[in-house]
């Protein structure tokens, strides 16, 4: 008997946006904690941006492995792993006595994490493909939900008990998380047919050929790289330009988190709307303007005078987001091959991760040795390079149609 797909996706989608919660509670108020660790404030964004580089390239690393993994001993245990795994590591790091063991916290917790892919595989190995932008587009509600809602509480409970407690609170979100997927969640797996045949080296060799050889799996991957190292140089100035906007407030962790909490709304709203027009029409089309949406509001922050601005501007950062990360999640799972899900999504987490590395770096340098808008700027043109890129993509009417032997036919839902 195949799994229940809709009972395995109210499960995830409980357990993920409990999970993006706990992550995103300590985002925002990650250049006030190595403040409080003894970093100068002319270092802060640098540090910052190492930080967060750091979890991404070992992310980046690890990524593709624990795919591969995925797709020949199950993708239930790849959660599990993700889950537990950054509880431990994220909890400990409230207990960092310096930025240098916050650093090494971080890096342990990218080779461990990456709930969001093991997720997106678990679910995709499960949903025809002709229905992946609308299944995926739910599950991207869920992520950006806990985004919204992530960093306010982070912020107010940082504001209210201290920094040390967010983090301690996102490894008590994620345990439960796990607990839920190991109680509640089944997975009636098996492997390709001749996947044990080879090492498993080699055999993930064959199937990162098989992947990216002479398909558009390449370019789509290549483009998801480009938008996020566009939204990801933006990281570590942000909370900086909030800090400067607003001196001597007692709520920078809330102000901060509003920033986040608003990109998160406005993701939310766009990511499940434009995943089911792009499975119906021309997904192309949607993120080309996804990317030109958020290039201009990128700008727009950079240009911002005040608070509030920055926040409207999130807003509409939000929504060309979530059209971006719905459609270009949906075209990795229809281009993947058959029970090869699993790696084309660690892949992607390589991208992602990669990006997460550069960005953040890149962004902390420009904040520190050029102006706190720099990073803006120049996350903007990358973001509208990108959607020139975008158009290197065959033009369809419509999404391509496919079934999958993993899945089972889905009922529509609301």
């Amino acid at each position: 008997m195949k799994s229940n797909w809709k009972r395995t996706l109210r499960v995830i989608w409980i357990a993920q946006l409990l999970a993006i919660i706990g992550f995103s509670a300590t985002s925002p108020i990650y250049p006030y904690y190595i403040q409080f660790l003894g970093v100068e404030e002319h270092l802060t964004a640098r540090w910052a941006g190492y930080v967060i580089s750091a979890a991404s390239l070992s992310m980046g690393i690890m990524g593709p492995i624990w795919g591969a993994l995925g797709d020949r001993y199950g993708r239930k245990s790849m959660v599990m792993r993700a889950m537990f795994g950054g509880a431990v590591a994220i909890g400990l790091q409230g207990f960092a006595q310096n930025v240098g063991q916050f650093f090494a916290l971080k890096f342990i917790q990218g080779a461990l994490t990456g709930t969001v892919t093991a997720a997106t595989a678990l679910v995709a190995s499960k949903t025809p493909k002709q229905r992946l932008g609308e299944t995926l587009g739910k599950l991207q509600l869920a992520i950006f939900l806990g985004q919204a809602f992530g960093p306010v509480v982070g912020g107010f409970v940082a504001d209210l008990v201290g920094f040390r407690a967010t983090f301690w609170m996102n490894g008590i979100f994620l345990f439960a998380s796990g607990m839920m997927i190991l109680f509640l969640v089944t997975e009636e797996f098996t492997p390709v047919e001749g996947v044990g045949k080879v090492t498993f080296w080699r055999g993930m060799g064959q199937d990162f050929s098989m992947i990216l050889g002479g398909s558009l799996l390449g370019l789509v991957l290549l483009l998801r790289f480009a938008l996020r190292v566009g939204m990801r140089v933006v990281g570590p100035t942000l909370p900086l330009i909030v800090q400067e906007m607003m001196p001597g407030t007692a709520l920078l962790g809330s102000a901060s988190g509003l920033l986040a909490t608003t990109l998160g709304i406005a993701s939310a709203m766009s990511a499940p709307l434009v995943g089911r027009w792009a499975d119906r029409k021309n997904p192309r089309d949607y993120l080309l303007a996804g990317a030109l949406l958020a290039a201009t509001a990128l700008i727009g922050q950079a240009l911002a005078t005040s608070y509030w601005l920055l926040v409207v501007w999130q807003f509409v950062l939000g929504l060309g987001l979530g059209s971006t990360l719905a459609v270009i999640s949906s075209y990795i799972g229809r281009l993947a091959p058959e029970g090869r899900v699993g790696t084309a999504f660690g892949l992607d987490a390589l991208a992602v991760s990669m990006a997460g590395a550069i960005g953040p770096s890149l962004g902390g340098w420009l904040s520190d040795t050029m102006t706190r808008q720099m990073p803006l700027y120049v996350g903007g043109v990358l973001m509208a390079l990108a959607g020139v890129g975008v158009l290197r993509l065959p033009r369809e009417t419509h999404a391509p149609e496919a079934t999958s032997p993993e899945a089972e036919p889905m009922e529509r839902t609301a």
